[in-house]
């Protein structure tokens, strides 16, 4: 979050990336501008001025009969424009079902998104579904659960130090944060994320990254067990089937950054002999 050693012009690009997150984490209900304003730590006037201009873009709106600021359909439209090169739920399909059927676990996919991670995709397993914390776009603070530990650990230290100053500000006094540190320091040493929920429901997930090309984390292969079955050799076993998968699902990542399948079909439309002439 911090943009003051930024020339002018890239700290003005740096603070409406950083509210373009930050309403991210409210989702469709947005947020007040005094919530925004404390988030980012930014002006109330600073806010106001880029929302304002966002506003005029369609990269923002106002809900009807609200004060309140989100993201806006323009930011949808342009995310459509690349879907084919980054459409990891299409890409992890083969890697879910060898997974789901060689665990019989439940098994997620996450992307991060902001300040936040998103389960994408899940195979139900054995573990009935009420005893399931995670559905799929349901958005989880960074750090808050092994498939969002996972991406959040492999990022460049900076970019968590933000991402951990954020959610600690947005969280208040939850003590759930206090234990991101050393959750991030056990999943580099491990290799693997792995989380126990202590309660009736008696849950434990472990998670890996999925990495593109630079070794950046792009996403996470995440599978639910309960605590009884979650250790020794199983859990071994668990984080080495993670683990191959999220490598294939990185080399065909990259095959899909590298060899776009959309086209320009207009072009089509107008050029091509056999196709009717548009009239304009």
């Amino acid at each position: 979050m911090t943009t003051s050693l930024k020339s002018e012009g890239a700290q003005s690009i740096a603070r409406a990336a950083l509210l373009l997150r930050t309403l991210s984490t409210f989702g469709s209900q947005g947020a007040a501008l005094m919530q925004i304003s404390m988030l980012t730590q930014l002006p109330k006037a600073t806010v106001h001025r880029i929302l304002s201009a966002m506003l005029d873009e369609h990269l923002v709106e106002r809900p009807w009969g609200t004060r309140n600021y989100r993201l806006g359909p323009e930011v949808y439209a342009l995310g459509m424009s690349v879907l084919d090169v980054f459409d990891v739920k299409t890409i992890a399909q083969p890697s879910f079902d060898r997974l789901a059927q060689t665990t019989g676990e439940a098994v997620y996919l996450g992307i991060r998104c902001g300040y936040d991670a998103v389960c994408l995709d899940k195979r139900q397993g054995h573990l009935p579904q009420n005893a399931e914390i995670l559905q799929v776009n349901d958005r989880w603070p960074m750090g808050i659960g092994s498939f969002s530990l996972a991406i959040l650990a492999y990022l460049p230290d900076e970019e968590i130090a933000d991402i951990v100053a954020f959610n600690s500000l947005r969280s208040g006094a939850d003590k759930a944060f206090s234990k991101i540190t050393s959750g991030i320091q056990k999943t580099r040493k491990n290799g693997y994320a792995l989380t126990k929920t202590r309660s009736s429901r008696g849950i434990s997930g472990i998670a890996v990254p999925i990495f593109d090309r630079r070794g950046y984390p792009i996403a996470s292969l995440c599978t639910v067990s309960t605590l009884d079955r979650m250790k020794g050799s199983y859990l071994s076993g668990l984080a080495a089937a993670l683990n191959h998968e999220a490598q294939i699902m990185s080399a065909q990542y990259e095959m899909a950054r590298t060899n776009p399948s959309q086209a320009e079909t207009w072009r089509t439309a107008i050029k091509d002999p056999q196709t009717p002439r548009i009239a304009f």
